[in-house]
């Protein structure tokens, strides 16, 4: 097979942060290759540098022989290069026609009409052998059928690559099969597909060749038809055995449950099924998933964020519903970390005593005035227990590293002293050191009778520090471990829809 794009000695680093080093990658006309890797592994990064989004430090790409750099996403399309991304680009109140041909719309000495837009549409879906409605409103399509589009759109521009990122991160499995019986098409025609994947079953279904990314290299580039899923896997944790870790967990947490979920489903994408989980008293539950597999709606769910989910939700064995806003969630005493601390969870503008002291203003003051004194005293200890490091209280939070802010945002939410603390990506964006120290806290937090939901994409996040680990893929629970079997492999495999 020749090569269609070949691309040789690609790093890049972020300041000290490496994020790929020396990745050699090849591809072949009409080729698929999915690619995986844990998150972080350097995926996208090279997915970006590949369809011009950012530069390479180093290396070289070479298309049909020819070496080419792309300065943006316009010029990789003008080279033949195009990407889908997980977050579409399109227009939602223009017809599926005029997003296809959006700044090319056929027209005589500027003028053009939508019969004729409509027209050269339908031509061009006839042409790539894709069936669309092209007379539809965007904004009435499902994300399938958008994804459709932007490949159309693509391939009317002469695009020879093709790159996708988790195609099918919020799809159905019918809708899935049909996007990639569109790919397959493609490849057949001599297009060249690249798909970052989660999930092991569709590598297997649909791809000639896996590549392998680990700590920013490319670490394996094989055929499915000659490797196992747990070789996969291998390839991606770096070792093939691993000793199963084991967190100490208070006596008894589970008999008595501290929260029950029963039956939670949510029709839609992502969707849950069915999902029923306890969380003990002292106990950390883990709930590990890959993007797009429901974990979050149960996070959100437990905020309040939620109240299109239906089931029951069972606090110290008062059965309820789903909570219908973050503030009946907070009245009954369930804590809630969002994953975007700066977006969602603290107010960067605002000294660090006022975040920390936000939800429980009503316990500092009386007939609506705030004891200064005694929020100041809170504040500081509660900064002292989590590990704060400030100049002084009155300082914006928005001056503080990152690690520091998370420990604001868990410090905030643990001051109302909650029977029930629910996290989602607690260690998202901070250093190693400030991830050790929180893991800490959430040990120290759970030892004191505290129930802990941890809700984390991070595979070594949800094995090392859960006392129990529930997999959620497709938006129903697949497995739990605990003891021997909580190890990195079992998870992922459960987690992609690989052999157990």
């Amino acid at each position: 097979m020749a090569h269609l794009l070949e691309i040789a000695g690609i790093s890049k680093s972020y300041g000290s942060n490496r994020v790929l080093t020396n990745v050699h990658f090849c591809l072949g006309a009409g080729e698929s290759v999915a690619i995986i890797g844990e998150n972080g592994a350097g995926k996208s990064t090279f997915a970006k540098i590949l369809t011009g989004v950012i530069r390479p430090d180093e290396g070289s790409i070479r298309l049909n022989g020819e070496a080419v750099s792309f300065h943006s996403p316009r010029d990789a399309l003008h080279h033949g290069i195009a990407f889908i991304p997980q977050e579409l680009a399109y227009v939602p109140h223009l017809t599926v026609a005029e997003n296809i041909l959006l700044g090319r719309w056929p027209s005589w000495r500027g003028i053009t009409s939508t019969g004729v837009v409509l027209r050269r549409a339908r031509e061009e879906c006839r042409r790539f052998g894709i069936q669309l409605d092209v007379s539809r409103l965007m904004a009435t399509l499902k994300l399938a059928d958008r994804q459709i589009v932007e490949i159309v759109k693509a391939l009317t521009r002469r695009a020879s690559v093709i790159v996708l990122d988790e195609p099918t991160a919020s799809l159905s499995e019918q809708e899935s099969r049909a996007l990639f019986e569109i790919l397959e098409h493609l490849t057949d025609e001599g297009v060249g597909v690249i798909y970052i994947s989660h999930r092991m079953d569709e590598v297997y279904r649909f791809s000639d060749r896996v590549a392998v990314f680990r700590n920013g290299e490319l670490v394996a580039s094989v055929s499915p038809a000659e490797t196992t899923s747990e070789q996969l896997i291998a390839y991606m944790l770096g070792h093939e055995k691993e000793e199963f870790v084991q967190t100490p967990r208070r006596a008894g947490a589970i008999e008595c449950p501290a929260v029950e979920l029963r039956g939670w489903t949510r029709p839609g994408l992502p969707p849950l099924t069915n999902v029923s989980l306890a969380v003990g008293r002292g106990e950390i539950l883990g709930l590990y998933g890959l993007r797009g597999s429901g974990a979050e709606l149960v996070a959100e769910g437990l905020a309040g964020l939620r109240p299109d989910i239906q089931g029951d939700l069972i606090l110290e064995g008062r059965a309820g519903q789903v909570f219908a806003s973050p503030l009946a969630a907070r009245r009954a005493n369930v804590a809630y970390v969002p994953p975007e601390r700066k977006r969602e969870g603290l107010v960067l503008l605002l000294p660090i005593q006022e975040n920390l002291m936000l939800l429980v203003l009503r316990q500092l003051s009386r007939w609506g005035v705030i004891n200064r004194r005694h929020e100041r005293a809170r504040a500081a200890e509660l900064a002292r227990k989590f590990g704060v490091r400030y100049s002084r209280l009155s300082q914006t939070v928005g001056q503080l590293s990152g690690g520091n802010q998370q420990k604001v945002l868990l410090a905030s939410r643990m001051a109302a002293q909650p029977r029930l603390l629910v996290l989602q990506e607690p260690t998202r964006g901070v250093d190693v050191g400030a991830r050790v120290e929180i893991h800490r806290f959430l040990a120290d937090i759970a030892a004191q009778g505290c129930a802990v939901l941890l809700v984390t994409s991070d595979l070594e996040e949800a094995v090392v520090v859960s006392h129990r680990l529930l997999i959620i893929r497709d938006g129903g629970i697949v497995g739990e471990l605990a003891g021997p079997t909580k190890t990195q492999a079992r998870a992922i495999a459960l987690a992609a829809g690989g052999a157990a």
